[in-house]
């Protein structure tokens, strides 16, 4: 039996218990993979084969492209054509062809492009690299806009809570922003999708919460 709504009914808990010591990507994710399936961890590894340099080529993306998974698709989609445009913006402005590192997609239509212009011309570096953070969570919200209780929802957090991870690394307020918008976006998309009918099945038959599951795991 698949614990989607166990996991997503535990994720206000599981993060803000983070509140105090500081965001730790790979604690949450090691709490969730211990109720997934192999078959979704398997997801979640090739997911975050997006988050690593050493493993971003075309191979990878071609290897997306292909997944069962939708969420997996579309994210990596967009990624792929907005890492295209990073390349061709830098090696514009250093006068040399970018070509080598573009990673080929199919044509089709990028309904980002334009904001994604508009940021690249920021001249102001973290602002920049923020400002296409913030797109990408909100990519990552938007393709899983529908799904409350399955795999995209849990592939749309961790996305989000990797680039929690990033921002409390490099910039301690924006990270602390990010982290309470993480946890508010959590405990919002629960709140307002259930009752207590909904309650009742996020618990299971004995009561237990997601996050009575995680800790006991």
């Amino acid at each position: 039996m698949d614990n989607y709504v166990y996991i997503v009914a535990g994720l206000p808990e599981l993060t803000s218990g983070f509140e105090n010591t500081g965001f730790n990507y790979a604690a949450v994710k090691e709490s969730i993979m211990e109720l997934l399936s192999e078959k979704d961890q398997q997801l979640v590894e090739l997911m975050e084969g997006g988050f690593n340099e050493d493993t971003l080529n075309a191979e990878f993306y071609d290897k997306a492209a292909k997944s069962k998974n939708r969420f997996i698709r579309e994210y990596f989609d967009f990624d792929g054509r907005l890492r295209n445009m990073k390349v061709n913006y830098l090696a514009k402005r250093l006068g040399k062809q970018g070509d080598n590192y573009i990673v080929e997609l199919p044509e089709a239509d990028f309904e980002e492009a334009k904001q994604i212009t508009d940021i690249l011309a920021d001249a102001d570096f973290v602002d920049r690299e923020q400002r296409m953070d913030d797109l990408k969570w909100e990519k990552a919200s938007d393709i899983a806009r529908m799904d409350y209780f399955n795999m995209n929802a849990i592939l749309a957090f961790l996305v989000k809570a990797k680039t929690v991870q990033r921002w409390a690394e490099l910039d301690a307020a924006k990270g602390q922003e990010m982290f309470h918008k993480l946890v508010a976006e959590v405990r919002g998309t629960f709140e307002g999708v259930n009752g207590p009918s909904a309650l009742r099945q996020a618990q299971g038959p004995s009561g237990a919460s997601a996050l009575e599951k995680v800790e006991g795991a």
